[in-house]
């Protein structure tokens, strides 16, 4: 015989309460609720077994299940993350409290807020490279579980989540290698720049690393550096060909440490009056859904994106349910390469 469903009415009724006090205390409402009249509907719902969603299970318990998420910005590009982390933790029986910080105030004060609402953990999303590490070192001294996602902090205590972004240097790079090109240029985001210093730093690591490993030249002039914009590719591409005015003198390939950046450089080649790919090459780090629909559409780097923030969850998920681990983990996720026009690959095949 199936079990009969328990609504809210039967606890209220059980509790002797309002249905609308029943609501406030399952949501996490409990401002206008007496200490008394939430522990007897706490009471109701676990002798009903009531179970509304995740929270109420866990209010019955005493443990809260809530996760703090914490991005440097808003950007359409990041969503894939924290769409990611959603989805394990909303699986896992978690609510998601979300915040964006773009310098320390701002990380502080989301720090302070989701800890009064007493989250049992933060997921960290592309911090600033300018956010001080004594917000995470408040978190680390009172054991409150953590992730960080793509900041690449020197600190092997802290569970972090990367993308492989030297590796989508060196893969990039050695594509266009293995395509008959030697001369090839770097256009990456600027070292003063807070948000991707770590990613660009890797990018171009890759880059030169791969090209000092095939014997080739490593130019100062071939490194063009720009902001991760349509603007800065644009601009940066204005700027290389003002630099090398003939074929004969310009590197015949462009290894692009961003995606926004290779849309607005592609829009500078084609204004200049170059044939892609004959005439340029190119590959870009990142794959949003816009890439294989430029012209020539564009070959580039896809980044593990969701999967960081899935991984992410699951490291935070396990050290709420289990305990701290005696190592923190540090995941390295790889890239995949997605070839398209841009690189010139389809003209060796004929």
């Amino acid at each position: 015989m199936a079990k009969e469903i328990v609504t809210i009415k039967d606890v209220a009724k059980r509790a002797g309460v309002a249905i609308s006090t029943v609501s406030s205390v399952t949501n996490g409402h409990n401002k206008h609720v007496g200490q008394a009249t939430r522990e007897k509907v706490l009471q109701a719902i676990k002798e009903l077994d009531y179970r509304p969603n995740a929270i109420a299970r866990s209010m019955v318990k005493g443990t809260s299940t809530t996760v703090g998420l914490i991005m440097s910005e808003v950007s359409p590009l990041f969503d894939p993350v924290d769409a990611g982390a959603e989805q394990v933790l909303t699986a896992e029986g978690f609510q998601v409290f979300m915040a964006h910080a773009q310098d320390y105030e701002d990380e502080e004060k989301a720090i302070e807020t989701f800890r009064s609402k007493q989250v049992n953990g933060f997921i960290f999303m592309h911090r600033s490279r300018k956010a001080p590490y004594e917000n995470l070192l408040s978190l680390k001294e009172d054991n409150v579980p953590f992730v960080v996602i793509n900041q690449g902090l020197d600190d092997s205590e802290i569970n972090q989540v990367m993308s492989d972004d030297f590796g989508a240097g060196r893969m990039g790079v050695q594509h266009l290698i293995d395509l008959g090109h030697t001369r090839i240029a770097m256009f990456c985001g600027p070292l003063d720049d807070p948000l991707p210093w770590h990613s660009a730093q890797e990018r171009y690591r890759g880059w030169q690393q791969t090209m000092l490993a095939n014997n080739l030249p490593v130019r100062e002039d071939w490194i063009i550096r720009s902001s991760y914009s349509y603007e800065g590719g644009y601009e940066a591409g204005v700027e290389f060909l003002q630099k090398f005015k003939t074929a004969q003198e310009r590197p015949t390939a462009i290894f692009v440490a961003n995606d926004t950046m290779a849309v607005g450089l592609l829009k500078a080649l084609l204004e200049a009056g170059l044939r892609l790919p004959q005439e340029m090459a190119l590959v870009a780090v990142g794959d949003p859904p816009h890439m294989a629909f430029t012209y020539p559409a564009l070959t580039a780097l896809e980044l593990p994106i969701m999967e960081a923030g899935r991984v992410a969850a699951r490291i935070l998920v396990n050290w709420i349910r289990q305990g701290k681990p005696e190592y923190a983990q540090r995941v390295l996720l790889s890239c995949k390469l997605r070839v398209r026009q841009s690189c010139g690959a389809y003209l060796l095949k004929g």
